[in-house]
């Protein structure tokens, strides 16, 4: 069965004369053939037309045509026509007679020499020799030609495929882009969702410290207001008291003499009973205690807002140690009793960095720290810097991790506390955070004597990374 760019090249075709002898030649011969005493020479086709006819040789071409027809020479032959004496040799291909050679001489002269003869004889070998080689090289060129012909056409079929293709596996690469571009958003989006959760989750697990500690403030704001509100009570009953004695004197006429020092009495007795002096030294401490109070819920309440805010924020220039305090605000119920806090800032440049992820991944750090501690420990908070990158570091004396669970402490949902208490995502969520600002976080522990975090970010973020997983 032939393949669809299968070629047959049809071997039998027959040649002529023209197709295998070069007219130059046959004109070169013609030319020359006078100075072996040669009047007329040509090759004779087997229509009786000549192969390279000159226009002054039309007679005698003609003539020699009308003898071929006549005789039809399946040998050498001499003939004479009116123009002379002719030795027809037939030119014979492949056992066909393709045509003639025709040697003319004068029509004057004699018969052809020997010599004359023979030379015709030499030259209609060499032309039949040429004819062999002629078709040789026809057949060559005619398969040479057909293949290339035929390569042509294969080659630019597969082009216009290849066009085709290309232009299909284009329009596929921007329906591919586009649907990477989505799914990455989706991804994007999900590990935001992921990000808030977790934020939630630690948020729960402190709800309990964090009312708290707005308890205990709020617990003596309240004594202090209603302190002040018998003050306000004691201070107005005195302060209308003491105008009603004076206005009503002052109508008597008495704010003279013995009534006027009665009067004055009578003013130090209410005074007296009302411990003025007392409420005048109490207030201000009041005032005050209750507004470092207020400040300290506002803080706490402004930090926590700003902890579970959702949604994406701006690279900025963030002072990482006062994030630091931030955290440590936030988680400080959960700190206080389990731990004593230690901090080591050193002074550090402004670092590159979305403060709201930077502060989910110390209040991560901060809980896990103290939850590592079962009874009374030390969390440890450092801070320095090199010339590329602030240094962020959080050790505990805690429990510490077993050694063959350290390689897995970042992969999601793998937690090493009981059940209700972790969800297993907060580590994988400070490993993205820090691998989002181009950073890095290693952890060494020793069982029974803690554990230490540390983080590497950059002083100055590089163009967003891709989020990698661990």
């Amino acid at each position: 069965m032939e393949s669809p760019h299968e070629t047959i090249i049809p071997f039998d075709r027959e040649y002529t004369l023209k197709d295998l002898l070069p007219t130059e030649l046959v004109l070169g011969w013609a030319r020359a053939a006078p100075r072996l005493g040669v009047a007329h020479l040509s090759v004779v086709m087997a229509d009786g037309t000549s192969l390279a006819p000159e226009p002054s040789e039309k007679e005698v071409t003609r003539a020699i045509g009308d003898l071929l027809a006549a005789h039809r020479p399946e040998t050498r032959t001499l003939g004479k026509t009116h123009k002379g004496w002719v030795i027809l040799t037939p030119l014979v291909h492949e056992l066909e007679i393709l045509g003639s050679l025709a040697l003319g001489y004068n029509p004057d002269g004699n018969a052809p020499t020997e010599a004359l003869d023979a030379a015709g004889t030499l030259l209609g070998t060499a032309i039949t020799q040429i004819l062999k080689s002629g078709c040789g090289l026809a057949m060559a060129s005619q398969v040479h030609g057909e293949v290339v012909e035929e390569t042509f056409a294969v080659l630019k079929e597969k082009a216009t495929q290849l066009a085709k293709s290309e232009k299909k596996y284009r329009l596929l690469a921007t329906s591919l882009d586009r649907e990477v571009k989505r799914k990455a958003e989706e991804i994007h989006q999900a590990q935001e969702r992921l990000m808030q959760q977790e934020k939630m989750a630690s948020i729960g697990q402190l709800a309990a410290g964090v009312a708290h500690e707005i308890n205990n403030p709020m617990g003596f704001i309240t004594s202090n207001i209603n302190s002040l509100e018998e003050y306000a009570g004691e201070l107005i009953r005195f302060v209308t008291l003491q105008r009603d004695l004076i206005g009503g004197a002052q109508r008597a006429g008495l704010l003279a003499g013995e009534n006027e020092a009665r009067l004055l009495k009578e003013l130090q007795h209410v005074d007296e009973g009302a411990d003025i002096d007392f409420i005048l030294k109490d207030i201000p401490p009041l005032l005050s205690e209750s507004i470092d109070g207020a400040e300290r819920i506002r803080k706490i309440v402004q930090d926590l807002k700003d902890f579970a805010h959702p949604g994406e924020e701006k690279l900025s220039l963030a002072d990482l140690n006062a994030n630091l305090d931030k955290s440590i605000n936030i988680v400080g119920s959960e700190l206080k009793y389990k731990a004593t806090l230690k901090k080591n800032y050193r002074d550090l440049p402004p670092v590159q960095c979305y403060p709201r992820q930077l502060d989910q991944v110390f209040v991560n750090l901060l809980v896990n720290a103290a939850q590592a501690i079962t009874d009374k420990g030390t969390i440890t908070v450092s801070t320095c810097h090199d010339s590329t990158h602030a240094i962020v570091a959080i050790a505990d004396t805690g429990t510490g991790i077993p050694k063959g669970m350290l390689k897995k402490i970042f992969d999601p949902f793998y937690t090493t506390k009981p059940v209700g208490k972790g969800t297993g995502l907060g580590l994988n969520v400070v490993y993205n955070i820090v691998k989002r600002h181009r950073g890095s976080i290693s952890v060494k522990s020793e069982e029974g004597r803690g554990t230490t975090f540390t983080l590497r970010l950059p002083l100055h973020r590089a163009p967003p990374a891709e989020e990698q997983e661990p």
